[in-house]
């Protein structure tokens, strides 16, 4: 069986990493598909041994006084930089001097350095980012910060001087306007370091990521592009495949042999080898060996999305060709387009990327097809042409083209339903539809409807978790700032949407946002790209600086406010902000009720200090009586008649300029929640505020992560 070299190598890092389920399927296609050939023994044997060399550990890195740069990425006043010391890699960072426009050029350099550690977070909240993970499947040895750069020299060596070959020639790229040197970058040496959010953000929503990076079909590109202009110079077929075969490895060098590019040039080698000496193989073999020699080298690939999609995609359509057999063109392109969007969300629930599109398989199409046929080959040759000067018409052509991607992918958000959420399936519901979807594979062989299966297996399964959501109230760790969400009677209410302070000069291209990537993710795990309200308790920054990033993909029925007469600047920013998108606005005050279990407690309408203007609410959630008090101080807190509750939310990120003694005595919470960043400048929570929840349950979400409430009790992210 052509893919037994890869389910073998599963099966080993399966076994490693206590994946029992993976390993026991993996278990069963390898008996099924095990020979006692020759072959099959000695690649099991060299598969083996790589394995079991790569899983030596290095020694630690320790003392680090010199670091060679391997790559950077800038955003803002910061840069990250990709360093490699003592034969392992490592994560430096460092905030760029107000003298220093662009800090690329340390790229191929060896520099001496200060450094100290910086602590490396796991996963804080549903549907967000798991650093820990990350730096784990990169095989990252640890995260620093740079206190100081001394003397830089050359690194010396072929790998130092490609690093700065690169360098160079992306310089001379990124002096074209901005978006055409994105996509040369991003299609030519698959970096992305001018990718700004926006962008991003329109590739992800129409599951388009993949056009934009270095895949099989750009090697396939590649070397059809250097056949025929060998061809024109009339060089023999034998002396064509030998010069490709020698230019490839030039290629991945120039792109860092990231491993996308690995594995492309790996397959694509291996297949011009075998053209050259008029020998054919089977593509499902090539491509399940070079994928599980890349697992021996560095297992933790397993983990990575590009490796599960790009491996996984290509041999599940190599091996589906019978489902497209008989469907005339360009409808078996939709159909395969289709699948691979429904591969690719099942894929993906194991990420918790839960947005799926009903556009996609059409733009896939159309957008990416643009892309492979038209920017591709443009690019391609505008990277030439910043090398080699030549008249501006290529140029011209690419930046219409570039121009006419943007414009389209714009309108690709105006239509009707440009993305729905699927909830984050729990393992046995993930299994459930895992099932149909192999199943609906088998019966799309043979019969029509077997296309539908899946579809409606991944719709049902979101479908009947939406209605069986219990009630919860999740505080989001958003850093230094709040955002609650309440799920309750088949409704959704958020409470603010955090908010981040920058002191950066320079406008970064991919700002971070807690809107959109912390609270929207969290969000669409629950299936949600509409919520019935938002509540916005006032107008400070940690409260309501991601707004906008949050309305950009969620849609909102009604947002509250306090009522006040809104005379103030800052106040008049807000409303003007929401007011641009079409949302509804209601004021409440002291006395009314947004739903029967959610009342509003405080504001009067005459408070002078904004956060004493604080929409302080008082819900009835999963059996728990739960008090938000918004930034509101303890002058504000003696006022209120609430009885008791049973969860308190720590005013003002616990400052001591609120939750007092008075109004602990009232309310008695069980738990106290407090909302607050890791070692945020402010100091919360205070010292004192600590002292005054002694001998309660308190947790922060500084510490534990995203922190949910239901009737089973308080869960944090980190236990």
């Amino acid at each position: 069986m052509p893919l037994f070299p890869l389910f073998f190598m599963i099966l080993l890092v399966a076994l490693k990493e206590s994946l029992w389920f993976v390993a026991a399927v993996c278990m069963i296609f390898v008996l099924k598909s095990w020979s006692k050939s020759t072959q099959s023994l000695l690649l099991v044997g060299g598969l083996s041994m790589i394995f079991a060399i790569r899983l030596i550990a290095p020694p630690p890195v320790t003392d680090i006084h010199v670091i060679d740069i391997i790559d950077a990425k800038q955003n803002g006043d910061r840069i990250r930089y990709l360093a490699e010391v003592q034969q392992q890699q490592i994560i430096v960072a460092t905030t760029l001097d107000e003298d220093t426009t662009l800090d690329y050029e340390r790229i191929g350099q060896r520099c001496e350095v200060t450094l100290h550690e910086s602590p490396v977070l796991p996963q804080l909240n549903d549907g967000g980012f798991d650093e820990a993970r990350w730096m784990r499947t990169e095989r990252l040895s640890g995260k620093y910060e740079v206190e100081r750069f001394g003397k830089c020299s050359d690194t010396p060596g072929f790998d130092g001087n490609g690093r700065r070959v690169r360098q160079e020639w992306m310089a001379r790229i990124e002096q074209l306007p901005v978006k055409q040197a994105l996509y040369i970058e991003a299609l030519v040496l698959g970096e992305d370091r001018l990718m700004d959010q926006t962008t991003m953000e329109r590739f992800k929503r129409f599951g388009l990521l993949h056009a934009i990076v270095i895949s099989g079909s750009h090697i396939a590109f590649l070397i059809w592009t250097m056949l025929g202009v060998l061809k024109k110079i009339r060089l023999t077929r034998e002396r064509r495949f030998e010069l490709v075969l020698f230019l490839l490895p030039l290629y991945g060098w120039l792109t860092e042999w990231s491993a996308p590019v690995m594995r492309a040039v790996g397959v694509a080698m291996i297949l011009l080898c075998c053209h050259r000496f008029n020998r054919r193989l089977d593509p499902v073999a090539v491509v399940a060996t070079v994928g599980a020699f890349q697992l021996a080298f560095s297992y933790t690939s397993l983990y990575d999305v590009g490796f599960q999609l790009t491996v996984g995609l290509t041999v599940f359509l190599l091996l589906s060709r019978r489902m497209w057999d008989g469907i005339k063109r360009p409808w078996n392109w939709l159909l395969i387009s289709v699948w691979a969007q429904i591969m690719t969300s099942f894929v993906l629930q194991l990420t918790e990327q839960t947005e799926l599109s009903i556009w996609s398989p059409v733009l896939n199409i159309l957008l990416g097809g643009w892309i492979e046929w038209v920017i591709l080959p443009l690019s391609f040759l505008a990277s030439m042409t910043v090398l080699i000067p030549t008249a501006p018409t290529i140029l011209q052509l690419h930046g219409q083209a570039v121009a006419l991607l943007d414009y389209s992918l714009a309108l690709a958000e105006r239509l009707p339903l440009p993305s729905s959420a699927l909830h984050l399936f729990s393992f046995p519901v993930w299994l459930a539809v895992a099932a149909g979807v192999m199943g609906g594979w088998w019966v799309a062989e043979r019969r029509w409807f077997g296309h539908l299966i899946p579809l409606v297996c991944l719709l049902t399964a979101s479908t009947v978790l939406d209605h069986r959501t219990e009630e919860r109230i999740t505080f989001v760790d958003v850093g230094q700032g709040d955002s609650t969400v309440i799920e309750k009677d088949g409704e959704t209410f958020v409470i603010d949407t955090g908010g981040v302070f920058s002191l950066s000069k320079r406008p970064p291209l991919r700002p971070f946002d807690p809107g959109s990537q912390i609270v929207a993710p969290f969000l669409s795990t629950r299936a949600e790209t509409r919520i019935d309200g938002l509540i916005l308790t006032h107008a400070d920054h940690d409260h309501i600086g991601g707004l906008a990033g949050l309305l950009r993909k969620v849609k909102v029925d009604t947002i509250y406010l306090g009522q006040y007469d809104n005379q103030d600047e800052k106040r008049q920013e807000l409303i003007k902000q929401i007011e641009r998108t079409g949302t509804r606005i209601q004021f409440v005050r002291t006395g009314q009720q947004i739903r029967p279990w959610l009342n509003v407690i405080a504001p009067s309408g005459t408070e002078e200090e904004e956060n004493d203007r604080s929409i302080v609410l008082l819900a009835e959630v999963a059996e728990h009586r739960i008090l938000l008090t918004g930034d509101a101080s303890i002058q504000q807190e003696e006022k209120w008649r609430v009885g008791k509750v049973d969860i308190l939310k720590a005013g003002h990120h616990g400052s001591k300029t609120s939750t007092g003694e008075k109004m602990l005595e009232q309310v008695d919470p069980e738990t106290v929640i407090i909302s607050a960043g890791r070692n945020n400048r402010y100091g919360h929570p205070h010292a004192e505020v600590l002292e005054r929840t002694r001998g309660r349950t308190v947790i922060r979400t500084d510490q534990a992560g995203m922190i949910t409430c239901s009737a089973m009790g308080c869960e944090p992210m980190l236990k």
